[in-house]
C-alpha cells in the first residue's frame, strides 16, 4: 500500500513538473515557424481604459499633429498595400473595414465605425451627433478618387454603395487608386495632468486621414484643409485595433496590435498647430511662410510642453 502511494505521488510530481515546464515549439509540424503564439479571436480585448475625473485635470492643452507614413518609423501603418493580404492590413485598410464591414459585439449588434465632418473653415473636427457622416452616399463621396468625381464611374470611388439595399462594400480598384497617396493622418492630442496620479499624459482623441490628392493648392494652410476629408474618434477605432496585428518590422518574432502601437507611443509626428489665443495653426496667415519659421514654431509649442510638464516637478 505504501509502494502504491509513493508511486501515485512521484507520478503526480511528474505531472506536475511537466505541466509548469510546458514548451512552446517555435516550429510547426510542418518544419516551417510558428509565429503566432497567441491569436486573437473575435472577442479579444487588449484595450486598458484610465477614467480621469474632471476635477483631477488641472491642466490641458490640444496639440495637432501630423504622422507621415513615409518615415522610417511609421512605415508598418501603411504596409501592406495589398487590399486583399489575407494576413495583414495597414491602418487605412483597417479603416476601410470597419467603416464598410464593422464589426459584432458581445451582444450579438453589428457596430460599424463612425465618420465625422470637419469645420468648413478650419481642420477641426465637428464631433456631435449632427456632424455624423451617413450610411449612404454620402460616405461614398467621402471616399472619392478623385477632387470631382464621375457619379457614373465606380472606379472614382474607394466604396461601392447599393442604394437597393443600403449596403457598401469595398472598390478593390479604387483602393489601390486612393491608397498611392494616403500618406499621412493628422491627429487631434491632447496634453494633460491629473493630479490624482500625479502623471503628466498625452492622448488622442481623433485621427484624420489625409489625401496628397485631393489638393492643388500652393497655400499650405489651404492644401492642408482641403487633404482631409474626415475625423474619426480614436476611442471608437480602438476596438477594432485591438483585433489586428501589424505586419513585422525588422524582428518577425514581435507580434504587436495597432492598438498596442500607438499606445506605446511607437510611431513618430510633428506638430502643427494648437488650441491658441487667435485659433490659428502653425501654416495658417502667413504670407511668406519659410522652413525656418515652422521649425521655430514647432519647437516653441513642443518646448511650452515640456517645460510644463518638467515645471510641475520643480518643487
Amino acid at each position: 500500500m505504501k509502494r502504491l502511494l509513493i508511486i501515485g505521488v512521484l507520478m503526480c510530481a511528474a505531472l506536475g513538473v511537466q505541466a509548469q515546464h510546458r514548451i512552446n515549439s517555435f516550429f510547426n509540424e510542418l518544419g516551417t515557424v510558428r509565429i503566432e503564439t497567441q491569436e486573437l479571436d473575435e472577442n479579444a480585448d487588449t484595450i486598458a481604459t484610465i477614467f480621469h475625473r474632471t476635477d483631477d485635470v488641472v491642466w490641458s492643452r490640444v496639440i495637432y499633429r501630423i504622422i507621415d507614413m513615409r518615415y522610417k518609423q511609421n512605415y508598418q501603418l501603411y504596409f501592406p498595400t495589398n487590399p486583399n493580404d489575407p494576413k495583414y492590413w495597414s491602418l487605412f485598410r483597417l479603416i476601410m473595414d470597419a467603416v464598410v464591414n464593422g464589426r459584432t459585439t458581445l451582444d450579438g449588434k453589428q457596430e460599424y465605425l463612425t465618420l465625422y465632418n470637419y469645420n468648413p473653415r478650419s481642420i477641426k473636427p465637428l464631433l456631435n451627433d449632427s456632424s455624423i457622416i451617413p450610411r449612404n452616399r454620402d460616405l461614398q463621396n467621402a471616399f472619392a478618387t478623385d477632387p470631382i468625381p464621375d457619379p457614373d464611374d465606380p472606379t472614382n470611388f474607394l466604396v461601392n454603395y447599393d442604394s437597393l439595399t443600403n449596403s457598401l462594400s469595398l472598390n478593390t480598384y479604387g483602393y489601390i487608386t486612393y491608397v498611392r497617396n494616403q500618406l499621412k493622418y493628422l491627429t487631434m492630442e491632447i496634453a494633460f495632468f491629473d493630479k490624482h496620479t500625479s502623471r503628466f499624459y498625452q492622448k488622442i482623441m481623433a485621427i484624420a486621414p489625409l489625401h496628397s490628392a485631393m489638393s492643388e493648392a500652393k497655400d499650405p494652410y489651404q492644401n492642408l484643409r482641403e487633404q482631409v476629408r474626415f475625423w474619426i474618434l480614436f476611442d471608437e477605432l480602438r476596438p477594432f485595433m485591438a483585433r489586428k496585428y501589424m505586419i513585422p518590422s525588422n524582428n518577425s518574432s514581435k507580434r504587436v496590435t495597432f492598438d498596442n502601437f500607438f499606445s506605446e507611443h511607437l510611431y513618430t509626428s510633428y506638430i502643427v498647430g494648437d488650441d491658441n489665443l487667435f485659433d490659428r495653426m502653425i501654416v495658417e496667415g502667413q504670407k511668406e511662410l519659410t522652413e525656418e519659421f515652422v521649425h521655430r514654431d514647432q519647437d516653441r509649442i513642443f518646448n511650452e510642453l515640456l517645460n510644463t510638464e518638467l515645471d510641475l516637478w520643480e518643487y
